[in-house]
């Protein structure tokens, strides 16, 4: 039996094909709260510590092997940024001489 009368616990979760796994992130604008579910295991694990307790949640743990596999819970304590990936626009040349300054940094720091 878990501790918090709060958490929900599904044993033997079936994790959904990849296909079909999906991460939901909403802000619900009545109670000025984020709510997270995702049922993609990666994601599950990542922002599991950011579940607010104190509130109504779900983990859904994995039917082989017993790992965390989903969540489903208002976001506690943090910011939801969406952000565009980084990409390197560096040519292999410049990517070259930017090891290279590592490497020089890296022995400066040694000796």
């Amino acid at each position: 039996m878990n501790g918090n009368k709060n958490l929900t616990v599904i044993d033997g979760w079936e994790v959904p094909s990849k296909e079909e796994r999906e991460t939901i992130i909403n802000f619900e604008d009545e109670t000025q709260n984020w709510h997270i579910y995702t049922d993609v295991p990666k994601y599950a694990r990542k922002y599991e510590h950011f579940i607010d307790d104190s509130q109504p949640h779900r983990k859904g743990y994995s039917a082989n092997g017993g790992k965390l596999a989903m969540i489903d819970g208002y976001i506690a304590g943090a910011n939801v940024t969406i952000a565009k990936k980084r990409t390197s626009t560096m040519t292999d040349s410049q990517k070259e001489q930017a090891r290279k300054r590592m490497k020089e940094l890296h022995k400066k720091k040694r000796g």
